[in-house]
């Protein structure tokens, strides 16, 4: 009996590791046609079956597992996790039991967060599962973050939660353009220092300044209309619910006609960047004249 786990490799392994439990499979096999076939004999003291590994098996070594797969017997299991796997395997799995783990996205990330949340023992406020589910990192990262939170004293607020998460935050974060928006200009120079001593592409947080300020624009704009917007009026957005609350929240500073001057800046750096001038350079002059723009607005 053969059984695949594909999808999210954190979900995949979790429910791989659940279902060796119920067969007494303690450790994975080597993915070696040698210590398969000597996996699937029955021993003196232990049953036949196996767990494979395939996350980083080639086509060469598929090919050599393969028949024995092909012959394992319905009453012995083996166990394989695959998160990704080749045209081949997958075309493989179609007639035997796969289970596919798909990454949460979007509100079931959110539910994901709180569930695994509970069943360390504590409750995920909204805003920090938010702020959670919008940091660059995967399902076991995540839950690595989890296990420091259930170790906080509560309540959890987003402010404990943010010194002690050792995640990297997406450059589309808003330190830098809570930064430009209160006119510091120390701060926003230490964040630019500290973006290009990590390696960080010029282009990439300047088009990310830019999407921050269109967002701004967006949220600007749903004020108008609207002094008192609900969560149905978030979507409206195009941001994941944490940014656009965050992007209301700092929009509320700002005036029309300084929201319009920083976009016309932040295309003009692009064009320069794009255009052969030093794109470190063409960042900087954008923060530089942002700097006033959004400063004076937000003073108001």
């Amino acid at each position: 009996m053969v059984i695949a786990f594909t999808g999210d490799p954190f979900l995949a392994k979790e429910a791989l590791l659940e279902e060796a439990r119920v067969w007494g499979l303690a450790r994975f096999t080597d993915p070696t046609p040698e210590a398969l076939a000597e996996a699937l004999s029955p021993g003196l003291f232990s049953g036949a079956g196996a767990l494979l590994d395939l996350r980083e098996v080639g086509e060469g070594e598929w090919k050599a597992l393969k028949p024995l797969l092909e012959r394992t017997p319905e009453n012995v299991p083996v166990l394989l996790l695959d998160p990704k796997p080749t045209p081949a395997r997958a075309a493989f799995y179609r007639a035997r039991e796969r289970r596919d783990f798909p990454t949460p996205k979007g509100k079931d990330l959110l539910r994901h967060l709180e569930n695994r949340a509970k069943r360390l023992g504590f409750r995920l406020p909204a805003g920090v599962a938010q702020y959670l589910a919008g940091l660059e990192a995967d399902l076991e990262a995540l839950e690595r973050e989890l296990e420091k939170l259930a170790l906080l004293t509560p309540p959890l607020t987003l402010e404990k939660v943010e010194r002690v998460v050792a995640l990297k935050p997406p450059v589309t974060g808003f330190d830098l353009v809570r930064a430009v928006l209160e006119g510091n200009a120390k701060e926003a120079f230490r964040r630019l220092k500290a973006l290009r001593e990590e390696g960080e592409e010029p282009l990439k947080v300047l088009g990310a300044l830019s999407w921050q300020f269109a967002l701004l624009a967006r949220a600007h704009l749903l004020l108008r209309e609207n002094p008192r917007p609900k969560e149905e009026d978030l979507p409206r957005l195009e941001a994941h619910p944490y940014a656009a609350r965050r992007a209301l929240e700092l929009a509320r500073s700002l005036e029309e006609a300084a929201l319009r001057e920083a976009l016309d800046v932040l295309i003009a750096a692009e064009r320069r960047a794009k255009e052969g001038k030093d794109p470190w350079l063409a960042l900087e002059g954008a923060v530089f004249a942002l700097l006033p723009l959004t400063g004076r607005s937000a003073t108001r």
